[in-house]
């Protein structure tokens, strides 16, 4: 009998999310449109060095897309709080698709690597933050009735991060062995295009347009110490994603298993998960700040374990313990920041929050790359706790911030 009730307790909150009409059309298309976020890095790293052979060469052509992302994200979500979010993803995606697919043609016919890195640079532009869209329909489906409610909102589309980045690396390599190279780019691809105008054109869902008023200078929200609090130690965490993503790679290549790596990277999204329905389940007395700060300490310890671990299966529970502390920190963040921005700048904020993460990820996946092919694997993986450890160190002028 204990049990039961344990199991409607935690369920009973997803049941009444899924009861909001509209949710599960934009759960289902921000799950599909947001696929290839899992997909490009590591198909990219694999496509790149089907043909040249070298991770240096695939480690900064994924840090250019990254470092790209971190100024287009925040762009688009701009328009799409000004502009609609129809209008914005009806323009991005086809410039998107059609840059990627051009990078194909130009890597697969042996064209000049500068060009390689231009058409990934175009693609780049036309990065959108799918999440963050969704995330901002969920508020306005919910429209702050229930705080609990969109709180589990989040964690639920953190939950979806999550399973994207369990299956997304998984299917990638799949497709790459078995069909070809650039399978897994161009998988991405359809995926994106399907997603994309499920979002678009649900109207129930739609936040609406917020434009400017005339005359009145808007304050920039990057100005908030909520979100700052939220945004910076996020971007320096992300550098420890990218890390790891080029490293779990070079470790199964060095180990002749390399099609394993996203069996590797689909673990790490495992525990997140887990995590992340039953974070969103739970009915917290300890605040949303409090945890966002426990998290990253404890993505930070089991970091430092990663250098020393030479087997497959240990690594894998390590980085399954890792997405425990990773998938919550989101929607913990958001939580603490939706009640300081104004509805005219949220979708910008949601995507502040993580859009300096490519920042880092750019940095720390060329010099993985140099790492990897200097010194191998393990050399690579001290980038994520050394990032990690930057990340709590920029919380410290921002404690008083992290309180609800």
């Amino acid at each position: 009998m204990p049990s039961r009730k344990v199991h409607r307790s935690l369920f009973s909150t997803y049941h009444q999310l899924f009861k909001t009409p509209g949710a599960a059309r934009i759960a289902s298309a921000g799950f599909i449109a947001r696929m290839p976020i899992a997909m490009d890095t590591i198909a990219i790293i694999l496509f790149v060095h089907s043909v040249d052979k070298r991770y240096s060469i695939a480690g900064a052509l994924t840090g250019v897309a990254a470092l790209t992302t971190v100024i287009s994200i925040p762009l688009w979500a701009k328009a799409a709080d000004h502009f609609g979010q129809r209008r914005v993803l009806l323009t991005a995606v086809p410039i998107r698709v059609s840059a990627f697919i051009t990078f194909i043609l130009l890597v697969k016919n042996g064209a000049p690597i500068w060009s390689w890195f231009l058409t990934i640079f175009l693609a780049e532009s036309a990065s959108l933050s799918v999440g963050s869209m969704t995330r901002r329909r969920w508020m306005h489906m919910i429209d702050k009735k229930d705080p609990h409610l969109l709180s589990t909102s989040y964690v639920f589309e953190s939950f979806l991060d999550e399973m994207i980045y369990i299956i997304g690396p998984v299917i990638t390599t799949a497709v790459v062995t078995a069909i070809a190279p650039m399978a897994g780019i161009i998988l991405g691809i359809i995926f994106l295009l399907i997603g994309a105008p499920l979002i678009a054109f649900h109207r129930n869902s739609d936040p609406g347009i917020h434009p400017r008023e005339s005359g009145i200078k808007a304050k920039s929200v990057m100005r908030n110490r909520k979100l700052q609090a939220i945004a910076i130690p996020l971007t320096i965490a992300g550098g420890s994603f990218s890390a790891i993503n080029i490293s779990v790679v070079a470790f199964a290549d060095e180990r002749g298993m390399k099609s394993a790596a996203g069996l590797l990277l689909g673990v790490w999204a495992l525990g997140g998960a887990v995590s992340a329905i039953i974070n969103g389940a739970i009915r917290w007395k300890i605040s949303h700040g409090a945890r966002y700060l426990g998290y990253i300490v404890g993505m930070t310890t089991i970091a430092f374990s990663f250098p020393f671990i030479n087997n497959f299966y240990l690594l894998g529970v390590a980085l399954f313990l890792q997405g425990m502390c990773i998938a919550p920190l989101l929607p913990n963040g958001l939580s603490l920041i939706t009640g300081s921005v104004p509805e005219s700048q949220m979708t910008q904020a949601i995507s502040l929050a993580t859009a300096g993460i490519p920042l880092t990820g750019a940095l720390s996946s060329f010099i993985a790359g140099q790492l990897i092919d200097n010194s191998g694997a393990s050399a690579g993986l001290w980038l994520p706790f050394f990032f990690l450890v930057l990340s709590c160190s920029a919380t410290i002028p921002y404690l008083r911030s992290y309180k609800d």
